[in-house]
């Protein structure tokens, strides 16, 4: 398919206080011009009534305009309205706006005809008793001929004297007006536009599901007509009281210059082009103390002139997930506040840039989240970001040689995931004290400017350095109360350097462990505690874990821009970040680490691709607090090894589970295509497992 490209300006202000609004554009692909109509055939069309109140003539019911401050009105019912097409035309539905907004219910009749004297009903509401809204009321039926289209008013529950109100009133030709769709897989990502295989609408989504986890799917929409005000209303099932369901639109991106579904968008309203697909995300968050039962809900695609619905069944099981606080899952990625700062254009650290934060790290935390990433030093990876990546800790040097420490942003950042984003028990991973570049930024008091230091780890200078700020950060993080809980964070830095590092560590500050990303286990890196190697080289600390474990040190598996499967970038298929989680299941690995959450490029909503990186590797959300395709699979996966843990905590049968976690391997998950199989299969050996648990 060949791809205009259409820049969408987002201008809607972010729900938080002070919040400036978003003003990035954000890409649509319109599909390949098809021949159509336009739309809507009663724009503009001739009209007369029975009567008109002032100057709100019949005219104003065929504007266009969906607002109730420009109607057609007549006093003193019955009152009738009626349009001229000029000749006949095939029609085969209806949207019908009568007033709304202060709740009154009008009862009325839509009527066709080809001469003006034989009426066929169009659109039958004499015994309605639902008040009008701005959704307005549609009506479908077999195609037919009419030139005259005849609106009465027969009952306004306001009083006859008040009469009848008509804001506007449109009608779809043939084949044109319905929305078309289906239910997809959770598996895909759907193209812009082109033909899909989808299951039929009346099948719907059939779900099952623990209490207390979250279950997805993913609906596809498109029409043969544009279709304005495309929206989505859920329809939780009433006798599952706090569920909650949440439907949104998948928004595009592009990823290696090629438009790929991924965002969850926040948007409420959007337009679908003729030949388009809009696909929906619909995730369920089902109670933690749902009574187990198959209950039925639904979903609603609206556009101004068709409707397509979509029945949802859960079927809720005995077992219960934990709250996310309470998981076991050693999730790690690493959050970059600089990145909401320059997006939001709002002050770094302000209360502004807070709020808008609170939110998608709330939404990091009920992934699970067990960390809380913090800088010690300006650019601790060497500046590869788009953002600057810089220091929660002022370091100064005074006129007279002494050093003093500002924690203030530390204090501020670390207490702000703890309390308010409710990250409790979350550890400090504090980067680094081996930054990339091996330079170091301070505030030189004497000559009034900052300077830069070059030091090695393993020399003198490098200890004096390093082991006053240690001893002095040690001593503020016990007066807060969080020593036992923070880390020296390093990245894949080579033994060397680390042995330096860990010899001031261990000189000056016993009490800080080492958390480290690196390639493969050494007998250095081995003893830390907490290291993640690359899945590549997952294997090698498998040897280890019974002791580890012990010791109650956490050995995780990372992925970054390799390895090319399994993995999480924006073009990924799906399952694969479902598979990750059920890999460290089988592993018997505690989590996974990423780089990173939020380190966002210039604007990804228009692009995800970075210099040389594969497209959407340093994020996993959006901004506005938009979630993803890969983040939402990203944590079934996590909810999944949860359910294996409890499971075996349970003494369930687990022979198919642990036959089915033997294919996840390195070996095997390096191949391109296998991971959406082997997840279904794991997925279903959950599912029998937990239905024989008694």
């Amino acid at each position: 398919m060949h791809f205009r490209r259409l820049i969408i300006f987002i201008a809607t202000a972010v729900g938080v206080a002070h919040s400036k609004p978003e003003r990035r554009p954000a890409y649509e692909p319109l599909p390949t011009p098809q021949n159509s109509s336009a739309g809507n055939l009663f724009s503009g069309a001739q009209t007369t009534a029975s009567g008109q109140w002032q100057d709100n003539g019949p005219g104003r019911a065929v504007d266009g305009k969906i607002d109730p401050s420009s109607h057609w009105a007549a006093e003193n019912l019955p009152v009738w309205h009626q349009l001229d097409l000029g000749a006949p035309k095939k029609i085969s539905a209806l949207r019908v706006w009568p007033y709304w907004g202060d709740g009154r219910i009008y009862q009325y009749k839509v009527e066709g005809s080809t001469d003006g004297q034989t009426w066929t009903m169009l659109g039958d509401h004499t015994a309605n008793s639902i008040a009008s809204s701005a959704e307005g009321d549609p009506f479908s039926f077999a195609p037919r001929d009419v030139r005259y289209v005849r609106t009465t008013f027969l009952k306004n529950s306001k009083g006859a004297a008040s009469g009848g109100h008509l804001v506007e009133i449109a009608g779809y030709a043939e084949g044109s007006s319905g929305l078309t769709g289906g239910v997809g897989s959770i598996d895909l990502r759907y193209p812009p536009d082109g033909k899909l295989e989808l299951a039929p609408t009346e099948t719907g989504a059939k779900l099952v599901a623990w209490r207390g986890e979250r279950v997805n799917s993913q609906f596809v929409v498109s029409s043969r007509e544009n279709q304005n005000h495309l929206r989505i209303q859920t329809y939780p099932p009433k006798e599952l009281p706090g569920a909650e369901f949440h439907a949104n639109f998948i928004r595009y991106t592009l990823a290696n210059g090629k438009p790929q579904g991924d965002i969850i968008d926040s948007a409420e309203i959007l337009p679908l082009a003729v030949g388009a697909n809009r696909p929906i995300w619909l995730s369920i968050d089902v109670p933690r103390d749902a009574k187990p039962g198959t209950y039925q809900g639904g979903v609603i695609v609206r556009s101004d002139s068709s409707e397509i619905r979509f029945p949802v069944s859960i079927e809720v099981l005995p077992q219960a997930l934990p709250a996310p606080q309470d998981w076991k899952f050693h999730l790690d990625l690493w959050q970059h506040p600089d990145a909401v700062a320059r997006w939001h254009d709002v002050p770094m650290w302000s209360d502004e840039h807070f709020a808008l934060m609170e939110p998608m790290m709330k939404r990091l935390a009920d992934a699970g989240q067990k960390t809380i990433t913090t800088t010690l030093v300006d650019e601790a990876w060497g500046g590869q970001t788009y953002d600057k990546f810089g220091s929660m800790i002022g370091w100064t040097k005074k006129k007279d040689g002494s050093w003093v420490y500002d924690y203030t942003i530390f204090d501020k950042w670390v207490s702000f995931m703890i309390d308010k984003v409710g990250m409790k028990n979350a550890r400090i991973h504090c980067y680094t004290m081996i930054p990339w570049s091996l330079k170091f930024s301070y505030f030189d008091e004497g000559k009034n400017a900052f300077a830069q230091a070059s030091l090695k780890p393993g020399t003198p200078e490098y200890d004096e350095y390093w082991g006053r700020f240690l001893k002095d950060f040690s001593a503020h993080l016990k007066s807060k109360g969080w020593l036992e809980r923070t880390l020296i964070g390093i990245d894949e830095r080579p033994d060397a350097l680390m042995k330096g590092a860990l010899e001031t560590l261990r000189k000056h500050a016993p009490a800080l462990r080492i958390a480290s990303a690196i390639n493969h286990p050494t007998a250095l890196s081995r003893e830390f505690a907490d290291i993640s190697p690359i899945i590549s080289h997952a294997d090698t600390v498998e040897p280890l874990l019974a002791e580890r474990h012990a010791a109650g040190k956490k050995t995780t598996f990372y992925t970054c821009t390799s390895p090319p499967v399994p993995n999480t970038f924006t073009f990924s298929p799906p399952a694969e970040s479902e598979w990750l989680g059920l890999f460290a299941a089988a592993r018997n690995l505690d989590g996974y680490l990423r780089w990173a959450y939020n380190s966002w490029v210039e604007n990804p909503l228009e692009s995800t691709d970075f210099t040389t990186w594969p497209s959407g590797d340093c994020f996993l959300v959006y901004p506005g607090n938009r979630s993803s395709i890969r983040f939402e699979r990203l944590r079934d996966g996590i909810e999944n090894w949860e359910k294996i843990r409890l499971l075996r905590d349970a003494k369930a049968d687990m022979t198919t589970i642990d036959g089915t976690l033997k294919q996840f391997t390195w070996a095997r998950g390096k191949t391109p295509g296998v991971h959406t199989e082997d997840v279904r299969k794991a997925n279903a050996a959950i599912e029998a497992a937990a239905r024989n648990v008694h």
